[in-house]
C-alpha cells in the first residue's frame, strides 16, 4: 500500500512511520503539514493518507473540506491529544477515521481497513448521487421539450386551424426533412411566432 504520511513535527512523523511500519505497510511519502500537500496529493494519490497532529486545527480542518471536494483517497487523522468533539469535527470535514490518542501497531490496521471501506463506500455514494443528478438532468430537459413540443402544437393548431395530431405530425415531417430533433423544430416555431406576433 502506497502510503503518505503529512505531519506536524519530526517526532510525530518518526513515530507514525515506526507504528505503520511495525503494522507492516511501508511510507512512501512525508509531508510537513505546513506545505501543499493536498495539492500534491490530488494530482499523485497515494493508496492511503495519514496525517498526524497534536490536535486537528481549523487550518486542517479546511484542507480537508478542500481535500473532500475531490476525493482521491482514504484519509486517516491522528491526533495525539483527545479532546471533546475532535473525532466529530475531523470526520465531518472530511476524514474517513480519526484516532485520538496513542495507538498500538497491532490497532492501525484495524483503523487502515475501516478507513478503507468508509472511503469505498463514500465513493459509492458519491457516484449514486452523481447519476441520479445527471438523471434528474435528463428527465427536466425531457420535461422542458415535452412542453416545447406542446407549445408549438398549440401554435399551429391555433395559427392553421390543424387538429392535435395533425399540428405533431406537421413538426415530425419538418423534424424528419431537416434532420433536426423535434424539440428544436418545436423551439424554432415557438421563436418564429414570438417574431411575427
Amino acid at each position: 500500500m502506497n502510503i503518505t504520511l503529512v505531519y506536524e513535527s519530526h517526532e510525530q512523523q518518526n513515530a507514525t512511520a515506526l507504528l505503520l511500519v511495525d503494522a507492516g505497510f511501508t511510507v512512501n511519502q512525508t509531508f510537513p503539514l505546513t506545505s501543499q500537500w493536498v495539492y500534491t496529493t490530488q494530482q499523485q494519490p497515494p493508496d492511503m493518507l495519514v496525517l498526524v497532529v497534536t490536535r486537528p486545527c481549523n487550518d486542517l480542518l479546511q484542507q480537508l473540506k478542500n481535500l473532500r471536494e475531490r476525493p482521491v483517497c482514504p484519509v486517516i487523522v491522528i491526533a495525539y491529544r483527545a479532546e471533546a468533539d475532535v473525532t466529530r469535527a475531523t470526520i465531518l470535514a472530511g476524514a474517513d477515521t480519526c484516532i485520538t490518542g496513542r495507538i498500538s501497531a497491532d490497532r492501525i490496521q484495524s483503523f487502515i481497513e475501516v478507513a478503507c471501506i468508509r472511503f469505498e463506500l463514500t465513493q459509492g455514494m458519491l457516484k449514486t448521487i452523481h447519476d441520479l443528478k445527471e438523471q434528474v438532468e435528463s428527465l427536466e430537459t425531457r420535461l422542458n421539450e415535452r412542453r416545447d413540443i406542446d407549445r408549438a402544437k398549440g401554435l399551429l393548431m391555433s395559427s392553421h386551424k390543424m387538429s392535435e395530431d395533425d399540428a405533431f405530425n406537421a413538426m415530425r415531417r419538418m423534424a424528419m426533412d431537416t434532420g433536426n430533433k423535434l424539440g428544436d423544430i418545436a423551439r424554432n416555431l415557438i421563436s418564429m411566432s414570438k417574431v411575427l406576433n
